[in-house]
């Protein structure tokens, strides 16, 4: 049996230290041209299909557009190429797929009803998103069903704040850049209350104290004192018939309008 004592292999030792180092220093330069190559590789921009949407147009160049209802991803494709930065969505029963869409977009909604004029409250919120979007540089995108009603009504009342349009003018200049907007007397009847407002004519109410409801009844109703009420509901003042009352009284009474507007459930004369 040997009585030789093991010691380590100093070559070996050796060896073993100077390729680890080499090795180490290979993968260190390996990992640092890896990083430099993905830092300089060009970006690779992936092809969308885009369709354009219906009735789609320019209403003031590269600031504000409108359209038709985008219903299709590749709608709203097109209107990211176009450069759109902001859609507003007017109409509730028609909204865009935004959701699957992978381009950046932002998007807002006004909820509007068809061939409904928009409440006070509704424009004012969409003046608004147009002031900041000009603060901002965004180029807004403004949509309903057609883009025609409810989307001329709002671009109306846009050239009303923003050029210090009359609303005639303001409704006719939309009306010949986009055939069919305004198409009901009650969205005539909004844009010109609108000036009104801007004008002085008519206070605008604080809306920070009331909430989200359409405050503006603009059919005047016929309204009745408390007396004539208990007279009608009583039969008249000594318990008699209605119909031993003159008719003309009647009509008249009938006929009688208030000149109260009604707010949030509230009378102001």
């Amino acid at each position: 049996m040997s009585t030789v004592s093991k010691r380590p292999n100093v070559k070996l030792a050796k060896l073993f230290y100077k390729y680890a180092e080499d090795m180490k220093k290979q993968a260190e330069t390996q990992e640092a041209e890896a990083v430099e190559e993905t830092e300089n590789k060009p970006e690779e921009t992936k092809d969308y299909e885009s369709f354009r949407p219906i009735n789609f147009s320019w209403f003031i160049e590269n600031k504000i557009a409108a359209m038709g209802w985008p219903r299709s991803v590749e709608n709203l494709n097109y209107i990211c190429d176009a450069g759109v930065d902001h859609l507003i969505t007017l109409s509730p029963e028609k909204l865009p797929p935004i959701l699957e869409c992978e381009r950046k977009l932002r998007w807002s909604e006004i909820r509007i009803n068809e061939f409904s004029a928009p409440t006070l409250k509704q424009i004012l919120k969409f003046i608004a998103m147009c002031e900041r979007a000009e603060i901002r540089g965004e180029v807004l995108g403004v949509h309903c069903r057609q883009g025609r009603g409810r989307t001329g009504t709002m671009l109306a009342c846009y050239l009303v704040y923003f050029k210090h349009m009359t609303p005639e003018r303001a409704i006719l200049t939309v009306r010949l850049q986009r055939p069919g907007s305004c198409e009901t007397y009650e969205q005539e009847k909004i844009v010109s209350h609108y000036h009104d407002c801007l004008r002085g004519t008519i206070t605008i109410p604080d809306y920070n104290m009331v909430d989200n409801k359409l405050y503006f009844d603009f059919s005047m109703k016929y309204m009745f004192d408390d007396d004539e009420k208990k007279e009608n509901e009583d039969g008249g003042p000594d318990g008699g018939d209605v119909l031993e009352k003159k008719p003309e009284t009647l009509q008249l009474r009938k006929k009688k309008k208030s000149k109260a507007m009604v707010i949030n459930h509230k009378i102001y004369f």
